[in-house]
Protein backbone atom coordinates (compact mmCIF):
# COMPACT_ATOMS: atom_id res chain seq x y z
CA UNK A 1 0.00 0.00 0.00
CA UNK A 2 3.08 1.97 0.81
CA UNK A 3 4.61 1.27 -2.36
CA UNK A 4 1.61 2.36 -4.09
CA UNK A 5 1.20 5.65 -2.75
CA UNK A 6 4.72 6.55 -2.93
CA UNK A 7 4.12 6.23 -6.94
CA UNK A 8 0.72 7.84 -6.79
CA UNK A 9 2.73 11.02 -5.54
CA UNK A 10 5.30 10.83 -7.44
CA UNK A 11 3.53 10.89 -10.37
CA UNK A 12 1.02 13.87 -9.05
CA UNK A 13 4.32 16.13 -8.79
CA UNK A 14 5.66 14.84 -12.27
CA UNK A 15 2.08 16.47 -13.63
CA UNK A 16 2.49 19.74 -11.64
CA UNK A 17 6.20 19.75 -12.93
CA UNK A 18 5.00 19.87 -16.65
CA UNK A 19 2.25 22.08 -16.24
CA UNK A 20 4.59 24.40 -14.97
CA UNK A 21 7.11 24.32 -17.27
CA UNK A 22 4.09 24.58 -20.18
CA UNK A 23 3.23 27.95 -18.57
CA UNK A 24 6.21 29.26 -17.93
CA UNK A 25 7.38 28.93 -21.53
CA UNK A 26 4.31 29.95 -23.32
CA UNK A 27 3.67 33.18 -20.89
CA UNK A 28 1.21 35.82 -20.87
CA UNK A 29 -0.24 37.18 -24.40
CA UNK A 30 1.42 40.79 -25.23
CA UNK A 31 -0.50 44.03 -25.82
CA UNK A 32 -1.48 44.26 -29.66
CA UNK A 33 0.69 47.48 -30.91
CA UNK A 34 -0.57 50.68 -32.60
CA UNK A 35 -0.97 50.41 -36.56
CA UNK A 36 1.10 51.91 -38.47
CA UNK A 37 0.37 55.21 -40.19
CA UNK A 38 -1.40 55.58 -43.13
CA UNK A 39 0.69 56.39 -46.21
CA UNK A 40 -0.80 58.77 -48.81
CA UNK A 41 0.82 60.27 -52.68
CA UNK A 42 -0.29 62.62 -55.49
CA UNK A 43 -1.28 61.42 -58.57
CA UNK A 44 -0.27 64.12 -61.17
CA UNK A 45 0.91 64.77 -65.08
CA UNK A 46 0.73 66.83 -67.91
CA UNK A 47 -2.02 66.92 -70.80
CA UNK A 48 -0.59 67.56 -73.95
CA UNK A 49 -3.05 69.00 -76.22
CA UNK A 50 -2.99 68.06 -80.11
CA UNK A 51 -4.55 69.57 -82.93
CA UNK A 52 -6.14 67.82 -85.91
CA UNK A 53 -3.55 67.33 -88.25
CA UNK A 54 -1.16 65.74 -86.02
CA UNK A 55 0.34 69.05 -84.45
CA UNK A 56 1.28 69.88 -80.59
CA UNK A 57 -0.52 72.44 -79.30
CA UNK A 58 1.59 74.89 -76.73
CA UNK A 59 -1.26 77.14 -75.76
CA UNK A 60 -4.10 77.19 -73.77
CA UNK A 61 -3.06 74.53 -71.73
CA UNK A 62 -5.03 75.50 -68.39
CA UNK A 63 -8.40 74.20 -67.44
CA UNK A 64 -8.68 71.00 -68.55
CA UNK A 65 -10.78 69.06 -66.32
CA UNK A 66 -9.57 65.51 -64.90
CA UNK A 67 -11.59 63.45 -62.70
CA UNK A 68 -11.10 60.63 -60.38
CA UNK A 69 -13.17 57.83 -61.85
CA UNK A 70 -15.37 56.29 -59.60
CA UNK A 71 -14.97 59.21 -57.23
CA UNK A 72 -16.17 63.15 -57.09
CA UNK A 73 -12.75 64.64 -57.16
CA UNK A 74 -11.92 66.39 -59.91
CA UNK A 75 -8.52 68.63 -60.60
CA UNK A 76 -7.69 70.80 -63.10
CA UNK A 77 -4.38 71.95 -65.27
CA UNK A 78 -2.80 74.90 -65.00
CA UNK A 79 -0.80 76.96 -67.80
CA UNK A 80 2.12 73.92 -67.60
CA UNK A 81 -1.03 71.13 -68.77
CA UNK A 82 -0.22 69.74 -65.21
CA UNK A 83 -2.65 68.37 -62.74
CA UNK A 84 -2.32 67.38 -59.37
CA UNK A 85 -4.47 64.83 -56.91
CA UNK A 86 -2.54 65.30 -53.80
CA UNK A 87 -3.28 63.14 -50.33
CA UNK A 88 -4.51 59.55 -52.16
CA UNK A 89 -4.13 56.70 -50.03
CA UNK A 90 -2.34 53.43 -51.69
CA UNK A 91 -4.46 52.18 -54.58
CA UNK A 92 -5.39 51.96 -58.00
CA UNK A 93 -6.63 54.49 -59.52
CA UNK A 94 -8.21 55.87 -63.32
CA UNK A 95 -8.80 59.09 -64.38
CA UNK A 96 -11.19 60.73 -67.04
CA UNK A 97 -10.04 63.21 -69.08
CA UNK A 98 -11.65 66.21 -71.28
CA UNK A 99 -11.66 69.67 -72.64
CA UNK A 100 -14.14 72.19 -74.71
CA UNK A 101 -13.18 71.94 -78.58
CA UNK A 102 -11.28 68.34 -77.88
CA UNK A 103 -11.82 64.61 -77.67
CA UNK A 104 -12.03 62.76 -74.55
CA UNK A 105 -9.44 60.41 -73.21
CA UNK A 106 -8.94 57.83 -70.18
CA UNK A 107 -5.89 56.73 -68.28
CA UNK A 108 -6.64 53.65 -66.17
CA UNK A 109 -5.68 50.97 -63.61
CA UNK A 110 -2.86 53.56 -62.45
CA UNK A 111 -0.98 51.32 -59.35
CA UNK A 112 -0.36 54.51 -56.98
CA UNK A 113 2.16 53.38 -54.25
CA UNK A 114 1.40 55.70 -50.80
CA UNK A 115 4.60 57.75 -49.62
CA UNK A 116 5.59 59.11 -53.02
CA UNK A 117 4.05 60.73 -56.65
CA UNK A 118 3.19 58.68 -59.40
CA UNK A 119 2.93 60.20 -62.57
CA UNK A 120 0.22 59.09 -65.12
CA UNK A 121 0.13 61.91 -68.51
CA UNK A 122 -2.49 61.64 -71.06
CA UNK A 123 -2.86 63.30 -74.76
CA UNK A 124 -6.06 64.96 -76.12
CA UNK A 125 -6.61 65.91 -79.91
CA UNK A 126 -9.09 68.73 -81.48
CA UNK A 127 -12.30 66.52 -83.73
CA UNK A 128 -11.42 66.50 -87.56
CA UNK A 129 -13.56 69.38 -89.24
CA UNK A 130 -13.33 67.66 -92.61
CA UNK A 131 -16.79 65.22 -93.15
CA UNK A 132 -17.05 62.89 -94.94
CA UNK A 133 -18.81 62.94 -98.47
CA UNK A 134 -21.37 59.56 -99.14
CA UNK A 135 -19.15 56.51 -99.81
CA UNK A 136 -18.98 54.63 -102.99
CA UNK A 137 -17.64 50.91 -103.98
CA UNK A 138 -16.29 48.62 -105.77
CA UNK A 139 -15.23 44.62 -105.53
CA UNK A 140 -12.06 43.49 -107.53
CA UNK A 141 -12.67 40.90 -109.81
CA UNK A 142 -10.34 38.84 -109.66
CA UNK A 143 -9.40 39.23 -105.50
CA UNK A 144 -13.34 39.85 -104.58
CA UNK A 145 -11.84 42.96 -102.07
CA UNK A 146 -13.72 45.61 -101.35
CA UNK A 147 -12.68 49.52 -101.40
CA UNK A 148 -14.50 51.63 -99.91
CA UNK A 149 -14.03 54.89 -101.11
CA UNK A 150 -15.47 58.87 -101.96
CA UNK A 151 -14.10 62.10 -103.10
CA UNK A 152 -12.98 64.72 -100.36
CA UNK A 153 -15.04 68.02 -100.17
CA UNK A 154 -11.72 70.21 -100.52
CA UNK A 155 -8.23 70.35 -100.60
CA UNK A 156 -6.26 70.71 -97.05
CA UNK A 157 -2.43 71.72 -97.34
CA UNK A 158 -2.01 69.23 -94.33
CA UNK A 159 -1.98 65.60 -94.14
CA UNK A 160 -5.69 64.10 -92.59
CA UNK A 161 -6.62 61.09 -91.48
CA UNK A 162 -10.18 58.59 -91.87
CA UNK A 163 -10.99 56.23 -89.90
CA UNK A 164 -14.03 53.54 -91.26
CA UNK A 165 -15.88 50.95 -88.94
CA UNK A 166 -17.17 47.83 -90.09
CA UNK A 167 -20.37 46.47 -88.37
CA UNK A 168 -23.22 43.78 -89.04
CA UNK A 169 -25.75 46.06 -88.33
CA UNK A 170 -27.14 49.14 -89.53
CA UNK A 171 -26.19 50.68 -86.46
CA UNK A 172 -22.09 50.61 -87.26
CA UNK A 173 -20.83 54.15 -85.73
CA UNK A 174 -18.15 54.83 -83.40
CA UNK A 175 -19.75 52.74 -80.56
CA UNK A 176 -17.66 49.99 -79.59
CA UNK A 177 -21.09 48.22 -78.95
CA UNK A 178 -21.76 48.45 -82.69
CA UNK A 179 -18.41 47.96 -84.72
CA UNK A 180 -16.12 44.39 -85.30
CA UNK A 181 -13.61 45.60 -87.30
CA UNK A 182 -12.11 49.40 -87.92
CA UNK A 183 -9.75 50.88 -90.41
CA UNK A 184 -7.43 54.29 -90.28
CA UNK A 185 -6.18 55.95 -93.56
CA UNK A 186 -4.03 59.24 -93.68
CA UNK A 187 -4.61 61.13 -97.54
CA UNK A 188 -1.75 63.58 -98.03
CA UNK A 189 -1.64 67.35 -98.09
CA UNK A 190 -3.89 68.85 -101.26
CA UNK A 191 -5.34 65.29 -102.01
CA UNK A 192 -9.21 64.67 -102.77
CA UNK A 193 -8.71 60.91 -102.62
CA UNK A 194 -10.22 58.80 -99.69
CA UNK A 195 -9.65 54.92 -100.21
CA UNK A 196 -10.22 52.50 -97.87
CA UNK A 197 -8.99 48.95 -99.35
CA UNK A 198 -10.41 45.92 -97.26
CA UNK A 199 -9.01 42.43 -98.33
CA UNK A 200 -12.31 39.72 -98.60
CA UNK A 201 -10.48 37.70 -95.87
CA UNK A 202 -10.53 40.29 -92.89
CA UNK A 203 -14.70 40.06 -93.36
CA UNK A 204 -14.40 36.08 -93.14
CA UNK A 205 -11.93 36.36 -90.47
CA UNK A 206 -14.81 38.53 -88.50
CA UNK A 207 -17.65 36.41 -89.15
CA UNK A 208 -19.39 37.33 -91.99
CA UNK A 209 -20.12 35.06 -94.78
CA UNK A 210 -20.77 35.38 -98.53
CA UNK A 211 -24.11 36.83 -99.04
CA UNK A 212 -24.37 39.12 -95.94
CA UNK A 213 -24.65 42.51 -95.52
CA UNK A 214 -21.97 44.52 -94.31
CA UNK A 215 -22.13 47.79 -93.12
CA UNK A 216 -19.45 50.94 -92.51
CA UNK A 217 -19.49 54.35 -91.19
CA UNK A 218 -16.70 56.73 -91.76
CA UNK A 219 -15.34 59.54 -89.84
CA UNK A 220 -12.36 61.76 -89.94
CA UNK A 221 -10.33 61.34 -87.03
CA UNK A 222 -7.54 63.45 -85.09
CA UNK A 223 -4.26 62.82 -87.00
CA UNK A 224 -2.69 61.48 -83.58
CA UNK A 225 -4.12 58.26 -83.08
CA UNK A 226 -2.13 58.11 -79.81
CA UNK A 227 -4.06 61.12 -78.69
CA UNK A 228 -7.51 60.93 -80.38
CA UNK A 229 -8.26 57.04 -78.77
CA UNK A 230 -7.72 54.64 -75.37
CA UNK A 231 -8.19 50.87 -75.16
CA UNK A 232 -11.10 50.75 -72.68
CA UNK A 233 -9.81 47.75 -70.27
CA UNK A 234 -13.29 47.67 -68.77
CA UNK A 235 -14.96 47.18 -71.92
CA UNK A 236 -13.20 43.67 -73.27
CA UNK A 237 -10.10 46.38 -73.94
CA UNK A 238 -11.91 47.58 -76.77
CA UNK A 239 -10.06 50.39 -78.54
CA UNK A 240 -12.54 53.67 -78.20
CA UNK A 241 -11.80 56.61 -80.90
CA UNK A 242 -12.53 60.37 -80.24
CA UNK A 243 -11.43 63.44 -82.30
CA UNK A 244 -14.41 62.62 -84.81
CA UNK A 245 -16.14 64.58 -87.44
CA UNK A 246 -19.86 64.70 -87.76
CA UNK A 247 -22.19 63.05 -88.74
CA UNK A 248 -20.42 59.87 -90.44
CA UNK A 249 -20.66 58.79 -94.12
CA UNK A 250 -22.74 55.40 -94.07
CA UNK A 251 -23.03 52.82 -96.81
CA UNK A 252 -23.54 48.80 -96.71
CA UNK A 253 -22.83 45.81 -99.52
CA UNK A 254 -23.07 42.53 -100.13
CA UNK A 255 -20.59 40.24 -99.05
CA UNK A 256 -19.21 38.51 -101.98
Amino acid sequence: MKKIQLISMLLLIAMAFTNCKKDSTEGPQGAQGPAGPLLTGTLEGYVSLWDQYGGRILTSQAGDTISLVGTNQKAYTDSTGLYKFPGLTTGVYSVAVSKPGFGNTMVQNIQLAGGGNTIANAKISQPSTTVVPALLDSIGALTGNITVYTTLPSNSPQARTFILYVGNTASVSANTATYLVYYTKSVNANSLKLPFVIPKTDLYDAGFVTGQTVYFAAYGIGATLTASAFVDYNNQGRTVFTALSTPPATMSLIVP
